[in-house]
């Protein structure tokens, strides 16, 4: 099994999706859908409970995914967990034989919906990101050169003189992928890109874009209020809320992007970020190409 930390650095362009996990999802169910996936993408992503409906533990879900021949690209977060908890979730992820991380410190729990309780965020991310380097370097369970640690940026319109010294921080700290906001918007995406390779970022890290696949009216029509952060025309919500068949329109977008960002200098592949069935990214994946 070719891991996703190998692809890239072996391949010019990856794809990996999302994995949605409910707090109904069996193994059963997981196994289905990789049967589905793994020729077809490179890894898929377990999010760590995004939504906070109290599903399935990403670790567990890691184990499963190995076991079926595909390789995980495991999230973790601060939000649920303090020190103790995350070194015990690496080691353990360690062990498995996950070798691809996303670290985030995680965001705040809602007031309402979802489940009750108290964000933890004992630790901050680029903490937890040494953490991490220093587990898959020093605890001999992941071979080298040690855990692949990503986390998210965000994508913007940046000034001339920007710097860039945010990714700068992390990159020191042991990151080797960025992955951005969900986007669907190219102008803007080809100016980031232009600014990351002009400070020469990406000589020591690998970006993915997130592509969010948006298959119903009522799911685009609210998306922004959901992700705030997120890179999505207004021109190209309205074509999905308003098309005859919005599924189909929202597949048309998802993999009109996915065709564009191989020709963008600087971006190595592109994650599908999704939370409905993976029959709509089998369909992404057969109209993109």
């Amino acid at each position: 099994m070719k891991t996703f930390r190998d692809a890239l650095r072996e391949e010019e362009f990856v794809v990996t999706a999302d994995l949605p996990l409910r707090p109904t999802t069996t193994r059963a169910d997981v196994e289905a859908s990789l049967r589905k996936l793994r020729r077809s993408v490179h890894a898929v992503q377990l999010i760590d409970d995004r939504d906070i409906v109290g599903h399935m533990s990403g670790l567990a879900a890691a184990a499963i995914v190995l076991q079926n021949g595909t390789d995980p690209v495991l999230h973790l977060t601060g939000r649920d967990r303090n020190r103790v908890a995350l070194q015990a979730e690496l080691l353990g992820a360690a062990v498995l034989g996950v070798t691809s991380l996303v670290i985030q410190r995680g965001e705040k729990l809602p007031t309402q919906g979802g489940l009750r309780g108290k964000g933890v965020f004992d630790t901050h991310e680029t903490r937890l990101t040494e953490m991490a380097r220093r587990v898959g370097e020093e605890s001999g369970h992941v071979s080298p050169p040690g855990f692949l640690i990503g986390t998210y940026v965000t994508a913007f319109n940046p000034s001339e003189d920007w710097q860039a010294k945010r990714i700068a921080e992390i990159v020191n700290a042991g990151t080797r992928l960025l992955i951005t906001q969900p986007c669907l918007n190219v102008p803007l995406l080809e100016r980031y890109m232009a600014k990351v390779v002009e400070r020469r970022i990406l000589h020591r890290a690998s970006l993915v874009v997130e592509v969010p696949l948006l298959t119903g009216s009522d799911e685009a029509s609210d998306y922004k209020l959901r992700n705030p952060s997120a890179l999505i025309p207004d021109d190209t919500l309205s074509s999905i809320i308003s098309a005859n068949d919005p599924r189909a329109e929202g597949i048309r977008a998802c993999a009109r992007m996915l065709a564009t960002l191989k020709d963008i200098p600087g971006v190595s592949g592109a994650n599908i970020r999704h939370s409905g069935s993976v029959d709509d990214v089998l369909a992404v994946l057969a109209e993109a190409s």
